[in-house]
């Protein structure tokens, strides 16, 4: 997988060379855990610019997969 962009808090942030399948269980395990969890990723889709987002029940927050050329 080339790219999985996500929406949070309707902004566009992007994660690159990682699985769907590993990042929803990320995500769940943060949105499960007592303490608080964050998800670190890119700000938009050009030079690397970290964010961490909160991961809370409740949350909005969409995964969209982007497939390699």
């Amino acid at each position: 997988m080339k790219r999985v962009n996500i929406f949070y808090g309707g902004r566009q942030y992007s994660l690159s060379d990682r699985e769907i399948g590993e990042l929803q269980a990320e995500i769940a395990a943060g949105i499960a855990s007592a303490q608080p969890a964050w998800l670190e990723v890119n700000v938009g889709e050009g030079r690397y610019q970290p964010a961490h987002l909160l991961l809370t029940p409740g949350v909005d927050l969409v995964l969209v997969p982007i497939e390699g050329e």
